[in-house]
């Protein structure tokens, strides 16, 4: 009503108001309110609702972390600290299944890694470990009494006042759409999965299954406004998919042992039907679903379909967007030395398909074969799934990355511009681009790098043993890659950085971020007296003391034909990797730079568990799509 008020008083104000102009405008007017009266109506009062428990959930949050202030300042022993933290933490979890949805920039702040980071237009100001992740680390690995009481207090501090933005964010509850929350509900049921069950964000308390029985609760908060908003048809879908959450929150909740809880089982006899009543609940009870670009088709019903992830999200506009005749030119070129300046070079010189498209050394040649390159060649399979380029994510789409190498004179010694007149004179080419580009009027430099960039993003692997069994084919796996996943997926925390399913660093559940880490890796296969390598990685890019010895976190998938590893190539075994993971990368061998982001010193994996996780990786492997 407010709005509409404001709109009535400044027509007063513009127009000159006769007798039929104040009739119109009150035509206007009766317009107006019977459209934001009648239409609204229901997401209105659903709004209001939906704002009533966000504000609900966030005083609750308030309260308990200024408990665990108090605590801290009345120094209160390290376990009754803990146990404020963990109470405050389950309460930030109901309330974060907005907030991750809604206010991701504050989320860093309250929520994020406890890793030093920048803001990406300031890389001189690095910021420190903040939030909850932070105390975690002080009350449960850095604990030293009365000292770590005063940080855990400051860092409460520090984090009351964001709170309070959210408590004041004017009109708030306009954004509370049924829309959104509901794909706000979809999105923490990924998140829950990816990130939560394997301890992304409780790395070193181990709190991951009570939490994210704490996350279920704030769903469940969320369905029963859902249902009271409903028709009455609609009411016993609303029903049937709360009493799915409650039985997975009361399963997840009743399990106390982080490395021994079995996470294939719980996602695939709870998390996968779940996602499949939420998506069907939606499209059957005809809620909308979000608006504008997103990596994500919400029809799927499967955290593991194939089709879960749209490669046109991470691609230019959609008149290049991918399609059979382009990636029919792009597969031609990506084999032809047409490109480079001498003619003896092409993409797949490097990027081979047999090696499930990289090249079998730690390191490639120059194009002269004078020396080797600086970094490995990493495969390029589901490189289309990618917000970041290059080891050290200095490029964003495809078309960049292959336009930057075409033109270095070590990798190709190219011009794109000379490239186009190749082409251009080259009768099979030029026809091949008119039936791939017909509004193009010309050959540019673009279109090559797009023609290109479409074959690499049709080279989608997303058919693995381990996919197959997600998909309902309990076969698929050996008892050992079983295993291997629930290691992987919990005590090994390799799924914190190669997040499921793409098992890169895109971060779910928007997937619409690249994570690079600092691991400290050596320079040499010297185990006696290690080096860390002096490639500065993604300092060259951005300039941060935050991001040196930084490295983009490469897929997983096909990594048992993609030997050697790291950037480097230093590693010519996965047996290798773990080694060097299980002993904490860098702090294992005392050659750890300054920001290392493993949390860990040892992950204390024997061999026979190391053993099993490799097997899983294994059962990564897919190139059923090239043949």
């Amino acid at each position: 009503m407010k709005q509409i008020i404001q709109f009535f008083n400044s027509l007063q104000k513009t127009l000159f108001i006769n007798r039929t102009g104040i009739t119109g405008i009150l035509i206007a007017f009766f317009i107006l309110s019977v459209s934001y009266s009648i239409r609204p109506k229901n997401d209105f009062s659903f709004q209001q609702q939906t704002d009533r428990l966000f504000s609900q959930q966030l005083q609750h949050v308030k309260s308990t972390l200024e408990a665990l202030r108090n605590a801290a300042l009345e120094k209160s022993d390290q376990a009754t600290i803990q146990r404020k933290f963990t109470e405050a933490r389950a309460s930030f979890k109901r309330m974060a299944v907005l907030t991750n949805y809604f206010n991701p920039y504050q989320i860093k702040s309250l929520n994020g890694p406890a890793i030093a980071r920048i803001e990406s237009e300031v890389a001189d100001r690095i910021i420190p470990p903040q939030g909850f992740q932070a105390i975690e680390q002080i009350l449960y690995a850095d604990w030293s009494g009365d000292s770590s009481q005063i940080q855990v207090a400051a860092l409460v501090n520090a984090m009351l006042p964001v709170l309070q933005t959210l408590e004041k964010e004017p009109d708030r509850y306009f954004k509370f759409s049924k829309e959104l929350v509901y794909d706000a509900i979809r999105s923490e049921l990924i998140g829950i999965t990816t990130l939560g069950i394997t301890g992304f964000d409780s790395p070193v308390a181990n709190q991951s299954l009570p939490e994210a029985a704490a996350s279920l609760d704030g769903i469940i908060q969320l369905l029963h406004l859902f249902k009271d908003a409903q028709p009455e048809t609609d009411k016993p879908l609303f029903d049937f998919l709360l009493a799915e959450v409650e039985k997975t929150k009361n399963y997840i909740g009743n399990q106390k042992n982080f490395n021994g809880f079995n996470r294939l089982q719980f996602i695939t006899q709870y998390i996968n039907p779940l996602y499949k009543q939420l998506v069907e609940t939606r499209i059957k009870t005809g809620i909308g679903t979000a608006t504008g670009r997103s990596a994500i088709n919400f029809n799927a019903v499967s955290i593991f379909s194939t089709d879960l992830l749209s490669v046109n999200f991470y691609s230019p506009p959609q008149e290049y967007w991918v399609s059979p005749e382009r990636i029919y030119l792009g597969k031609l070129l990506f084999s032809d030395p047409i490109l480079s300046g001498t003619g003896t070079r092409s993409c797949a010189s490097c990027h081979k398909p047999e090696l499930a498209f990289t090249d079998g050394l730690d390191k490639p040649y120059s194009i002269d074969q004078s020396h080797q390159l600086r970094r490995n060649t990493p495969t390029v399979i589901n490189a289309g799934f990618q917000t970041k380029q290059f080891y050290d994510s200095r490029a964003d789409i495809l078309e960049n990355q292959l336009s930057e190498v075409v033109h270095n004179v070590e990798e190709m010694e190219g011009s794109m511009q000379e490239t186009v007149k190749r082409i251009t004179h080259h009768p099979l080419y030029d026809s091949l681009f008119k039936k791939a580009y017909p509004t193009e009027r010309t050959i540019s430099p673009f279109i090559i790098a797009n023609s290109i960039s479409c074959y690499i993003r049709s080279l989608v692997s997303l058919n693995a043993p381990f996919d197959q069994y997600m998909r309902g084919n309990t076969k698929s796996l050996s008892a050992s890659q079983q295993r291997g996943f629930n290691l992987f997926a919990g005590k090994a925390k390799c799924a914190t950085c190669h997040f499921i399913p793409l098992f890169n660093g895109v971060v779910p559940p928007a997937w619409a971020e690249t994570e690079s880490e600092v691991l400290g890796v050596p320079a040499s296969r010297d185990r006696k007296n290690p080096k860390l390598d002096d490639d500065p990685g993604k300092y060259l890019f951005t300039r941060s003391e935050a991001h040196r010895y930084a490295f983009k976190t490469p897929t997983l998938r096909n990594v048992a034909l993609t030997a050697p590893y790291m950037h480097n190539g230093v590693f010519n075994s996965l047996e290798e990797v773990m080694e060097f993971y299980n002993k904490g990368g860098g702090k294992g061998l005392h050659i750890a730079p300054e920001y290392q982001t493993l949390p860990f010193d040892n992950l204390q994996l024997n061999r026979k568990e190391i053993k099993d996780i490799i097997a899983f990786m294994r059962a990564l492997t897919d190139t059923s799509f090239t043949r």
